[in-house]
């Protein structure tokens, strides 16, 4: 899996899934919530200039946001997947 650029996957936790942006000391934290304004999921990214999403990171921020997989997260990014087909992984895999 080629890097992932951190602001578009920044963009697209925003924009696509609709997650809250914080920034805290070190990190931005984009927390997904439901219509009930429960906490489904959340992820970081490190605060600083732009910089690639290797392989591992990006791993790992699929698995906390609740896509699963880097390629989920990768199809978020460069649009092959849907809002809704994301959403659909992320329900699936938060019970």
């Amino acid at each position: 899996m080629p890097c992932l650029d951190s602001d578009k996957v920044k963009q697209q936790l925003v924009k696509k899934l609709g997650c809250s942006e914080q920034t805290g000391r070190d990190h931005y934290w984009y927390i997904l919530q439901d219509t009930d304004g429960k906490i489904i999921s959340r992820t970081k990214i490190s605060l600083g200039p732009k910089h690639e999403i290797g392989p591992k990171l990006a791993s790992m921020m699929a698995r906390q946001i609740g896509l699963v997989t880097a390629a989920n997260l990768a199809g978020m990014v460069d649009c092959s997947k849907s809002k809704e087909e994301c959403l659909e992984v992320i329900r699936s895999h938060s019970n």
